[in-house]
């Protein structure tokens, strides 16, 4: 909202610059954009180049058809030469000018000149050269000005600083001048001038019932409506004053009716709206909901079909008004438009931003009424606007109003504000006396009571202060949040992951270790990611959840695996330089449930893509295969304490024999695979990939619930011992390594399969393993006959269960 503080000097002077004031108000909670000059600079010795002229002649130019040669009476001993090209430039009138060494919007100083030959020293100005408005079609003229010389100042508002408000949603009292002067009161303590809410002589012809009629069909989106009608109305240019002021607050002018709409709008808050009533079809006017289908052309050009769901202002015939955003060109008022009626309502707001939202237009009033403004506001302006119709306008105003209301408004409120409760939430001692004086200055009804006060909320008020925490915050907010104390918070506990978060950020954290980079990938995917990941059409991953509105075809369902993803992620890298990497994604996948909700479950997917580079020159590179993403899984499983085994799977975007899922007891924790090669193509990735997606939810379960406990790193020797093993080539490797950890006790630290051989040597159907033991105390050294005896259990423990024979 714009504010000019010319305007607002009606009601309250402050006495404050317009950056001091700025800066006031932003600390009371009314934040102020900017500070804006938008006319002439308010430095006085640019202003006394600025004066009333009184033209005494006017003469043709001798050497161009369009421009004349005035003398101008300026308060000096004799008048001044001026060129004026302005079509109304004539002797008689008296007008703005702006002598050299003036400084216009905009402009260098102006200066001397010769146009055609003849000197001009001066200008006569237009508004758009004044900053007053957009009219450059002529010079300013003057009605009833001073004698010439007088300062211009003295005469137009042609100085003007302009406050650019930030108005947050809960104060629609303050989209208003005289609401922000009350706030300006209340934080300063300037006085302030009452609002002129007197009605102007009812002279009109007959009573309103005789011009007009009104019929309300929908109370429930209109719970008040006000018509009035003026006769002898004369449509024109409003005075310079009034157009000054609009310009200001980023209006242009129209027509002194329409003007004064505009300026009762800025002034109180509450829009209007004047018909031009000649041409309401049955002098009836029907606030009702729209008939679906219904056209109306607005004021902008524009036809717009309205829906069922639509407040219209009609007439007889059709609609007049989209109520509280934009009126009709068929009403529209004119020049040769005689008789008003002049409309006040007060509309449900989230009806109004639907429909501004739903049409795609917004308005001034809209912006007002979507806020949700009281009942009572349409009086006020009502009794303003139809002053300055008959001050402005000639107008005849008509004995009489319609009024429709749906019910009364409320009583006002009585709130208690305790001075104990004050102290308290604000942390600081605030007197009595000066909570009283604030609220007073707020508008508030103010009663002593034994612990406080009794306070009476103002129906401007009434939909953002319901308790008393929020008379809390107006006490607050004018007093100034800078005196209170910035103090921490007493914490009353300490913040934790739960079991659930732990697990995330040391799964991240081990997969990060092991070489892989995070992402985070889109959850609103493409339909053709089933399709591209080969699933069978009676799948039931095919049941997704679409988007009502969504930003586009690739992002219209919400995503049923973490794979597609990765396997973007990994074509992006591959088109930019990067062939080969691993990836990993901690989110979740979107299931239909029911009631139309979703079925959240969390994930963590992994995918290693493309050939790994050799980590050494003279070695091979480590495969992409099974096996690796074997490794992954099980690297990451163990760090939350979960040892899974292995089972077939059968998924159809992986290989279809190179693949497994992970159980840990009953819960099924992961799945690994190499990608099938059609998935790679389909998403355009070099092959090899292997993906891992392990079911956080799963291991959660499949977690020990004991707590981890961590034994401290070995601050001593540890000793390896290398046994070569032959056995059955039935016997699993991991079963020799379990038997080894039990038989050597605290002892072995770890056990490890280092090599395999399978030949000749060792005889048909057995293989030879080498087990490599670290043996160590974490207190002490251990003595060679200790270790001996150790490896000794190992190996008599070996060939007891599995028959195994030192080789």
């Amino acid at each position: 909202m714009k504010l000019p503080l010319g305007w607002l000097a009606d009601y309250v002077d402050p006495g404050l610059t317009p950056d001091a004031l700025a800066e006031r108000l932003a600390d009371s909670g009314t934040a102020v954009e900017a500070v804006d000059d938008v006319r002439v600079a308010a430095d006085p010795a640019n202003l006394a180049f600025f004066r009333v002229g009184h033209v005494a002649s006017a003469e043709q130019h001798p050497n161009a058809d369009r421009l004349r040669v005035c003398m101008v009476d300026v308060g000096e001993d004799a008048p001044r030469q001026i060129v004026c090209g302005a079509p109304n430039a004539r002797a008689g009138i008296d007008v703005a000018v702006a002598l050299p060494g003036a400084v216009l919007p905009g402009r260098d100083p102006l200066g001397t000149a010769k146009l055609r030959g003849v000197e001009s020293s001066g200008m006569l100005c237009s508004e758009k050269e004044l900053g007053l408005g957009a009219d450059h079609g002529g010079i300013v003229e003057l009605d009833g000005a001073p004698r010439p010389g007088t300062p211009l100042a003295d005469v137009l508002p042609i100085v003007e600083t302009v406050l650019d408000l930030e108005i947050t949603s809960n104060r629609p009292d303050c989209l208003g001048v005289y609401g922000v002067a009350r706030e300006v009161h209340a934080v300063t303590g300037a006085d302030l001038a009452p609002l002129d809410e007197s009605d102007p002589p009812a002279d009109g012809p007959g009573t309103v019932a005789d011009h007009a009629t009104l019929r309300v069909e929908a109370p429930d989106l209109c719970p008040r409506y006000m018509a009035r009608v003026f006769t002898d109305v004369t449509v024109g240019p409003s005075p310079a004053w009034l157009r000054g002021r609009l310009a200001a607050a980023g209006m242009r002018s129209i027509s002194n009716v329409v003007d004064v709409t505009n300026y009762v709008m800025l002034l109180t808050g509450q829009p209007l709206h004047a018909f031009d009533l000649a041409h309401v079809a049955g002098a009836t006017i029907v606030v009702r909901r729209a008939t679906p289908g219904e056209p109306v052309t607005t004021l902008d050009a524009q036809t717009r079909t309205l829906t069922g769901d639509m407040l219209a202002i009609c007439d007889a015939e059709r609609p007049a008004v989209i109520a509280g955003i934009m009126g009709a060109q068929d009403v529209e008022v004119s020049d040769a438009t005689t008789t008003l009626l002049l409309e006040a309502a007060a509309f449900d707001g989230p009806s109004i931003l639907r429909t501004s939202l739903s049409l795609g237009l917004r308005s001034e009033s809209s912006g007002r009424f979507e806020k949700g403004l009281p009942v009572e506001l349409p009086e006020r302006a009502m009794r303003i606007a139809s002053r300055m119709l008959v001050e402005l306008c000639g107008a005849r105003m008509v004995p009489g109003t319609l009024d429709a209301r749906a019910a009364a408004p409320p009583p006002a409120a009585v709130l208690r504000v305790r001075t104990a409760r004050v102290n308290a939430l604000l942390g600081i001692e605030i007197p009595v006396e000066e909570s009283r004086t604030t609220l007073t200055r707020l508008g508030f009804g103010v009663a002593d009571a034994p612990d406080g006060l009794d306070v009476t909320v103002p129906w401007e008020r009434r939909a953002d202060v319901t308790r008393e925490a929020d008379l809390i915050e107006e006490i607050g907010r004018v007093h100034g949040y800078r005196d209170v104390p910035v103090l921490l918070p007493r914490l009353v506990g300490d913040g934790r992951r739960t079991p659930a978060q732990e697990r995330v950020v040391r799964l991240s954290r081990r997969a990060s270790d092991l070489g892989l980079h995070e992402v985070v990938t889109y959850r609103f995917v493409p339909p053709g990611d089933a399709d591209a990941l080969q699933m069978a059409p009676d799948d039931p991953r095919r049941d997704v959840l679409r988007l009502a509105h969504p930003i586009s075809e690739e992002m219209a369902v919400m995503r049923r695996s973490m794979l597609p993803g990765l396997l973007r992620a990994a074509s992006h890298n591959q088109h930019h330089q990067v062939p080969s990497g691993g990836v990993f994604e901690v989110g979740a996948t979107y299931a239909p449930a029911e009631g139309g909700l979703a079925d959240e479950r969390p994930f963590l997917a992994a995918l290693m893509f493309g050939p790994p580079p050799r980590r050494h020159w003279r070695g091979e590179a480590p495969a992409n295969d099974l096996f690796a993403g074997l490794g992954l899984a099980t690297a990451l499983c163990r760090t939350v304490g979960v040892r899974p085994g292995q089972e077939p799977n059968h998924a159809p975007y992986f290989h279809p024999v190179r693949q497994a899922r992970l159980v840990a007891g009953d819960e099924v924790v992961g799945w690994v695979g190499e990608m099938h090669p059609r998935v790679l193509t389909a998403f355009d990735v070099g092959g090899p990939a292997t993906g891992v997606v392990l079911d956080l939810a799963a291991l959660g379960r499949a977690a020990p619930t004991t707590p981890t406990r961590f034994v401290d790193l070995l601050t001593v020797p540890a000793s390896t011992r290398d046994l070569a093993l032959v056995v059955a080539k039935d016997v699993p490797a991991a079963a020799l390594v379990a038997t080894a950890r039990q038989a050597g006790g605290p002892l072995v630290r770890d056990v490890a399969v280092f090599d395999r051989y399978e030949g000749p040597q060792v005889g048909e159907g057995r293989v030879s393993l080498a087990l490599r033991l670290v043996i160590a105390d974490p207190g002490r050294t251990l003595t060679d006959d200790e270790i001996a005896a150790c490896v000794a259990a190992v190996r008599d423990a070996l060939a007891a269960e599995h028959g195994a024979d030192l080789r």
